[in-house]
């Protein structure tokens, strides 16, 4: 779900503000932010940035804006005259919208759904944290590790208008709620509004998913690692019916994963048929890339990665057996997914092997995210001997489970589960991306790893998430 957030903006906080906001991309947000002085235009290009040059105390200028709905306002304007028009003006548009207002004048403002930010208060604040015995006050508290979170709970979040005692809070819990500027102490049954500010405490790992579960974070894959898919075809080493399912498949995930664009790239083009086939495809959102000098495959690949922001890079099972290859995209840490020759709209499941490989943790949310965006079960294998490490891993992604309410099997086995799933005809597996995986042979006869035995489910869709 996409964030619009309106800013009116002017003055030199205003100018520090939007250079903040620009150099972090969040792809989730569009900002449409109203300029009195383009001066403070930022120099950061970005394209969720909408510009426009007029004085938002005009209310005729303003309402033409509120066309959409926005999920938040922000007003930072130079002079108290025109912060109380603008606000009156947002008001009057919208009187649900939450509004955040920088306030240097002591502004007398009444009603619901607002944030003061009191500029004086701040920088008093800030200043006292510096001296000597003075006990510090909601910030820089704790370790500051991230085991004490603030997060403002949004429309349209799995959380709002559920009771308190109805959320699971296993290794965190909800400390306190701040409403219209009130502080609530929880209850089981309180329910959660709209615009709510709950306080967190908790392990900061567990934090990090509940910030994302409430914000509805989850279901951007395949960001954070890029914002494009990829699909890299070889004509000299794939036949024409499997091109034509990877490409296939490649449409078909573009159509259910978050990704911006899909970009195909062929290599060594020679059958006209099948070339007309994947071009057939070409549109606003895929992008057909052939290369006609036949350059060598590494050089290819380097020039599109470097000018394409990849989240995930796609190729034929075939190619990724390639150590050569593997090797390659693990030093550039990209989700990489392995195709099968199957069709990927067959596939029933997800399924994660628990490996002993404590790094699974880092790919945890990554998994929900996929199984959650493709809208299949979850299913994790674990050996009936599991060791700690793995009862610690099954214990997270429990958690994990009540916090994005995705349910997950899990299957146990007396034997290395690869000979079950072998049997299984269509599951898309995850593993993480590791060195294991990297320097994986098909004749080490000796390897019991899953990690490294990748290659003999090799008939499966197969997944690898960098966990660095």
């Amino acid at each position: 779900m996409q964030t619009n957030v309106l800013i009116l903006a002017d003055g030199i906080v205003a100018k520090h503000f939007l250079d903040r906001i620009a150099k972090n991309y969040i792809t989730k947000n569009r900002y449409y932010i109203v300029l009195m002085d383009e001066s403070i235009k930022p120099k950061t290009k970005s394209e969720n940035f909408y510009f426009y040059h007029f004085d938002p105390t005009s209310f005729v200028k303003l309402s033409k804006l509120f066309t959409r709905r926005y999920n938040e306002v922000v007003i930072i304007l130079g002079n108290k005259v025109d912060t109380l028009a603008s606000f009156e003006n947002v008001r009057r548009l919208d009187k649900s919208v939450n509004i955040v207002v920088l306030d240097r004048w002591d502004l007398e403002i009444e009603g619901k759904n607002f944030i003061r930010l009191d500029a004086n208060e701040i920088l008093a604040n800030r200043t006292v944290d510096h001296l000597p015995n003075v006990p510090v006050i909601a910030q820089n508290v704790g370790l500051g590790q991230g085991e004490i979170m603030e997060v403002l709970v949004p429309f349209g979040s799995a959380y709002v208008y559920r009771h308190i005692g109805s959320i699971e809070q296993k290794n965190w819990r909800i400390a306190a709620i701040y409403r219209n500027s009130k502080l609530i102490l929880p209850k089981p049954d309180l329910m959660i509004f709209p615009n709510d500010l709950l306080l967190l405490i908790g392990e900061p790992k567990v934090l990090r998913e509940v910030f994302k579960s409430i914000k509805r974070e989850v279901g951007q894959f395949p960001m954070p690692f890029g914002r494009d898919s990829y699909l890299f075809i070889d004509m000299e080493v794939d036949d024409a019916q499997t091109i034509r399912r990877m490409m296939l498949s490649a449409v078909y995930l573009h159509t259910k994963l978050k990704d911006r664009r899909l970009y195909v790239r062929v290599t060594n083009p020679s059958d006209i048929e099948t070339l007309e086939f994947v071009k057939s495809y070409e549109s606003e959102e895929i992008e057909i890339l052939i290369d006609y000098r036949y350059q060598k495959r590494f050089s290819i690949l380097k020039q599109d990665l470097q000018g394409i922001r990849v989240g995930l890079f796609m190729l034929h099972n075939e190619l990724f057996m390639d150590a050569e290859i593997r090797s390659f995209l693990y030093e550039r840490n990209l989700p990489v997914l392995s195709l099968a020759s199957n069709s990927f709209e067959q596939i029933k499941d997800v399924s994660l092997i628990l490996t002993g490989n404590p790094n699974i943790e880092n790919i945890s949310s990554i998994l929900f995210d996929i199984a959650i965006q493709l809208k299949l079960p979850l299913k994790i294998y674990e050996y009936a001997d599991t060791n700690e490490t793995d009862k610690k891993l099954i214990e997270h992604f429990e958690n994990l489970a009540n916090i994005f309410s995705k349910p997950i099997t899990i299957e146990k086995s007396t034997h290395n589960p690869i000979r079950k799933i072998r049997q299984i005809p269509h599951t898309l597996l995850v593993y993480p991306f590791s060195k294991k995986v990297v320097k994986a042979s098909r004749y080490n006869i000796f390897c019991t790893d899953p990690e490294g035995l990748f290659h003999k489910l090799a008939k499966h869709h197969q997944i690898f998430i960098p966990v660095s």
